[in-house]
């Protein structure tokens, strides 16, 4: 047997299901998403499919394409790019929307433009940034906050700042054994720093 096959791939975002934002646009608009971010420039994350071609390759009409369009910008899964009023064909970006959660609660959303030659790299900074708590610019640079109800984003701060009750912020849950451990070597610190004090005091 000889024959060809296209051995390329896309990875999909696990989140969109679990934060059940699949099932909020809803499968017509999460299959017009795929097809158009199948087209995505590797550099660019641009692509340019016209509405005949999304409606031919996800089995959907023109109309129903149009709506699942409006339905993906409206989601932040979607960014339009015009090269003018007289453009014939719209330039999309595909984007991919992140939930940061603290328990059960949405702190916030961070929406970044999917392009695939800085995607993994993007993802990982971000990931890194958040396990971290350490302020990273450049992390956030070409990302979109969107605050989850109950917060405010400082854009100038680069702070997501809480508009609701302290006791109502989920807390961090801590590891017994960590905190233990933590507290053993703190004891150990102040026992060693009371024992060069005492030694200083002696000495003079």
């Amino acid at each position: 047997m000889k024959g060809e096959i296209d051995t390329s791939f896309e990875t999909l975002q696990r989140d969109l299901f679990a934060s059940g934002m699949a099932a909020t646009i809803g499968m017509n608009a999460f299959g017009v998403w795929i097809a158009i971010k199948s087209h995505a420039d590797y550099n660019t994350g641009e692509c340019w499919p016209g509405m005949r071609r999304l409606a031919d390759l996800t089995g959907l009409s023109t109309g129903t394409v149009q709506k699942a369009i409006r339905t993906l910008v409206d989601a932040k899964l979607l960014r339009i790019v015009n090269e003018g009023a007289g453009a014939r064909t719209n330039r999309y970006v595909a984007r991919e929307r992140l939930d940061v959660r603290l328990g059960d609660r949405v702190l916030c959303m961070i929406v970044i433009d999917y392009v695939p030659v800085r995607l993994r790299k993007q993802l990982d900074d971000i990931s890194t940034a958040l396990k971290t708590g350490k302020s990273d610019p450049d992390a956030f640079a070409a990302c979109e906050i969107i605050p989850g109800m109950g917060f405010t984003w400082d854009e100038n701060a680069g702070v997501l700042r809480a508009d609701i009750p302290y006791q109502e912020i989920p807390q961090v849950e801590v590891d017994p054994e960590a905190a233990r451990i933590q507290t053993a070597l703190e004891k150990k610190v102040l026992a060693l720093q009371d024992k060069s004090a005492r030694s200083k005091f002696v000495d003079k």
